[in-house]
């Protein structure tokens, strides 16, 4: 684990998935309106994810991966991608909430074991298998699946409202 310290008054959540949404529901969006901070990430190529990017050389990762200062990285696609723990520390030094990444269940297994706070949400439709990534995460009870079914009317606000009541925040008031 990382020797961190994370304010009881703030969250660590990571949403993983092979459901998504890029709509104005989206839970990702949703819990960046209540006050959770994305952290930057690195590519040492080209970016997997919709979150805010900085490249990085392949030397200046590996550096900085020897150093400790790398909190979480995968390869994909040729090129390798992650969060800098200085990354995550401004993500959550300037939050109100907390802490969201969104990202592949690499990331989100990383983070959960470096990280016992963490809170890790899976986004499947029923008939999908969570990923052995994750199994340290549901072996620690961090793991939370969510069964989804993107064509129902209401799913993202349902997925919303059950990372919110799991998470112990309050719901917002269109909420009611």
């Amino acid at each position: 684990m990382v020797s961190m310290q994370i304010p009881n008054t703030k969250k660590i959540i990571c949403i993983t998935g092979s459901v998504w949404t890029g709509s104005r529901s989206a839970p990702r969006r949703l819990l960046v309106k209540e006050g959770f901070v994305r952290p930057t990430w690195f590519t040492t190529s080209r970016p997997i994810t919709d979150a805010n990017y900085r490249r990085t050389s392949l030397s200046s990762f590996h550096l900085a991966n020897a150093s400790n200062k790398v909190l979480s990285h995968t390869k994909f696609g040729g090129s390798i991608v992650g969060i800098m723990q200085e990354d995550f520390n401004a993500a959550l030094e300037a939050s109100k909430q907390g802490v969201l990444i969104v990202g592949p269940p690499e990331i989100a297994a990383q983070i959960a074991e470096k990280i016992r706070e963490t809170v890790v949400f899976t986004l499947k439709e029923k008939q999908m298998d969570v990923s052995t990534y994750l199994d340290q995460a549901i072996q620690s009870g961090q793991l939370h699946r969510i069964d989804v079914n993107a064509l129902e009317p209401g799913a993202w606000t349902n997925v919303y409202r059950s990372i919110l009541e799991t998470m112990g925040l309050e719901l917002p008031q269109w909420m009611d």
